[in-house]
């Protein structure tokens, strides 16, 4: 694991912060209910101290107030039963979640390039995390907060409208129970951060595979069906790349399917040999329009010229 690796325990914990109202715990719960990370959390400075408590919980006597002891240098409370009770510095300082701290945590679980900065779209609720490849897709992150109110989900339902050109995109969300029956943009998922999530050794690692069920479209499935990223109808004569569905001739499609069974990479004689012509590909990759010969709108931008006589599928 690397230096900035995090147990699944301990994330677990910092979500059902984010969820709440305000993302802050005492610290004497914190200690005392969450021994195993707290820590962790508060070392690696996920969890930083935002000001002192004036009282504790003490047992079935309700509240205990604190007070400082200029001797010791410590707070303390009286009990009844113990006398006076010195409290450890950690367990008087109220935490709250350091939430650029997390962001920049998510970039690098993400792999998300450095020259991404984290943009905020809704102030401490909605963040555009970059962009990154998994498994050979290209797809954009962002990382919103708990859904939990109708006002707050309409207005992240309206940033990612503003965002739809950056499709492909996952929002990974602090929810493990997300709002049903919304109208997401094209090509934009909305998914619980834990459905992302495996363990190796107790730390949290990318369940790439969950990512693919969400990004990846299949050959066998219908025009509807599928992920929100590359897709194509069963016979390819139809894609939808991007948000949009492109129609295809007989030869296009050849090339087209050809390029998907290779692995999203072909040479341009296998590619030619699939579509029973010797065509020079930029000529398949042509549409008679009004009488004129039209470029393709998916040539040069979904298929590409790599060098060497190689075509690939970008984003593949």
């Amino acid at each position: 694991m690397t230096t900035d690796s995090i147990t699944l325990e301990a994330l677990t914990l910092i979500l059902r912060l984010l969820n709440s109202p305000a993302p802050t715990i005492a610290g004497s719960l914190l200690f005392e209910e969450f021994p195993g990370v707290a820590y962790e959390l508060v070392n690696r400075l996920f969890l930083t101290p935002t000001g002192c408590l004036g009282y504790l919980t003490h047992g079935h006597q309700g509240f205990a107030d604190l007070t400082w002891c200029s001797e010791t240098r410590r707070h303390r409370y009286f009990s009844s039963s113990a006398g006076w009770v010195s409290v450890p510095a950690e367990e008087i300082h109220r935490y709250t979640v350091d939430v650029d701290r997390l962001l920049l945590w998510l970039q690098g679980f993400f792999t998300i390039g450095a020259h991404y900065r984290v943009t905020p779209l809704l102030d401490d609720w909605l963040w555009h995390l970059g962009a990154t490849r998994i498994r050979g897709y290209r797809v954009n992150l962002y990382f919103v907060r708990s859904l939990d109110t109708t006002e707050r989900l309409l207005s992240v339902m309206k940033e990612l409208r503003k965002e739809s050109a950056r499709a492909p995109a996952i929002v990974v969300s602090t929810s493990s129970k997300l709002p049903t029956g919304i109208d997401m943009p094209q090509d934009i998922a909305l998914v619980s951060l834990d459905r992302l999530l495996s363990r190796t050794g107790g730390y949290c690692v990318l369940d790439e595979l969950s990512v693919l069920s969400i990004l990846q479209g299949y050959s066998e499935a219908s025009e509807n069906e599928g992920g929100i990223g590359l897709r194509f109808s069963t016979d390819f004569r139809r894609v939808r790349w991007n948000g949009q569905w492109y129609t295809l001739t007989k030869k296009q499609s050849a090339v087209m399917e050809a390029l998907y069974r290779e692995g999203g990479r072909a040479h341009k004689d296998l590619l030619r040999a699939e579509a029973e012509t010797n065509e020079e590909l930029h000529r398949i990759m042509r549409n008679k329009i009004d009488g004129k010969w039209v470029i393709h709108p998916l040539w040069n931008s979904l298929i590409k010229k790599e060098g060497g006589g190689y075509y690939f599928l970008d984003g593949y």
